[in-house]
């Protein structure tokens, strides 16, 4: 498989939360959160360990929270891919991250520009 990244990766496990809007069983919408943990993290993107499967091309809402002081990012992301792992039920999924109006991308780029000049 080629790798198609543009930015470093660093492996990070940290808590993250998907707002996803939904169809229910009546066609209604609704907004369904979902917790799972990031893998690895770059500028641009997020591998995701997550317990449902989502809709490859779904533009969603992700909150990371780090851990220690770091605090917590509100990012716009796309699904790219999602596949499943060896555990029954569970998901991989690649995100990318868009510069989006009421994030914090900036904040985003930065903090992960700084822990890559730190190793």
């Amino acid at each position: 498989m080629q790798d198609l990244r543009s930015h470093r990766r660093q492996t990070r496990k940290e808590d993250a939360y998907l707002e996803i809007t939904v169809n229910d069983a009546n066609g209604e919408y609704i907004q369904k959160v979902i917790t799972c943990d990031t893998v690895d993290v770059s500028e641009r993107g997020l591998k995701i360990y997550m317990s449902e499967e989502v809709t490859q091309g779904t533009i969603t809402d992700i909150c990371v929270i780090l851990a220690g002081q770091q605090g917590r990012f509100f990012l716009k992301a796309e699904v790219k891919w999602i596949s499943p792992t060896g555990d029954d039920g569970w998901f991989f999924a690649g995100f990318e991250i868009y510069d989006a109006e009421n994030s914090d991308y900036e904040k985003w780029v930065e903090m992960v520009r700084r822990r890559n000049a730190g190793n």
